[in-house]
């Protein structure tokens, strides 16, 4: 019974969760320094969790959310969208050519490179579901959010994430291939399936920031390297100014390459979300219209292509 309660959580709360209590407690820990560095007034408790955030409906659709998405991992659906060592092992099983070095790659530079190609396959499928209008109702359920916490991070409708998934997947298995290929073709599977030990380190760090009311600028020159919480807070913001920017999920080099960076810096005061009334249906925080409208707007999307 011990083994299947441990084998469900582990399941459940895997090395790329953001909210296992490992992660959470990081996260409750450099808030902590935060706010003595700040000299915050109040308490701790009430400034890292207030009330208005906390208890808003927003947050409780989040909950909602993160719980349909884990049932989908659960019952193995997006193991069937997630195959990236598969398309790297077909990739590398088609090159025909001697490596390019005589020993195996590092296992610490394959997790590296892994790391950077993951996060160059995000900044561009998450780009994606922000221009291409067939795909944005799926991502709109995540910008719907008014306000942001660390389950935020969750708030995907379902068809959403299999379709990031599916476009990572492809991305980041084909470039990963060729570079096994030239590089380490023996290398197994399980060492690119593995959890990344920079993902961990990022996920212990700040990544629970990027979701929260907690503002956290690197400065114009960091930012110019590394996503921070500020810049992300500021991709979810209702301020034109901000709309398009930040796609990046830690590297902000992507942004910066690409025209959509934006540096921060001192608190901003965002608001967040989408319009009241342009997105009506997704800013009621209910279920059912999160799920469904998006599946309308797509389909309207689909008629007026063709």
């Amino acid at each position: 019974m011990t083994d299947a309660i441990w084998h469900f959580f582990a399941r459940v709360f895997d090395g790329y969760t953001l909210v296992t209590p490992h992660y959470l407690a990081s996260f409750i820990v450099i808030a902590w320094v935060v706010y003595r560095w700040r000299a915050v007034r109040g308490g701790f408790a009430d400034w890292l969790f207030p009330a208005a955030i906390w208890r808003h409906a927003s947050t409780r659709i989040d909950l909602v959310l993160f719980a349909v998405g884990k049932l989908v991992t659960l019952l193995g659906i997006s193991a069937r969208f997630a195959a990236t060592p598969l398309v790297a092992a077909a990739v590398v099983a088609q090159i025909d050519i001697a490596p390019l070095r005589a020993t195996p790659m590092h296992p610490v530079w394959l997790a590296f490179y892994l790391w950077l190609l993951s996060d160059f396959a995000t900044y561009w499928s998450h780009r994606a579901h922000h221009s291409v209008a067939l795909i944005w109702p799926l991502h709109a359920v995540h910008h719907s959010a008014s306000v942001l916490t660390p389950l935020t991070a969750y708030r995907q409708h379902p068809l959403g994430s299999l379709v990031s998934t599916s476009i990572q997947t492809v991305i980041v298995g084909v470039i990963l291939g060729l570079l096994v290929g030239a590089f380490d073709p023996d290398a197994p599977l399980s060492t690119i399936a593995g959890a990344n030990a920079f993902v961990v380190v990022v996920n212990m760090t700040v990544a629970n920031f990027h979701h929260s009311h907690i503002w956290i600028s690197f400065g114009p020159v960091f930012e110019r390297v590394l996503i921070s919480p500020a810049q992300h807070q500021v991709h979810h913001s209702t301020n034109p100014a901000h709309f398009n920017k930040n796609y990046g999920q830690t590297i902000a080099l992507w942004d910066w390459l690409f025209g959509t960076l934006y540096i921060t810096g001192a608190d901003e005061h965002i608001t967040v979300g989408l319009d009241e009334k342009a997105d009506a249906p997704l800013m009621t925080h209910r279920l059912v219209p999160i799920l469904l409208d998006p599946l309308r707007r797509m389909a309207r999307a689909a008629i007026w292509r063709n």
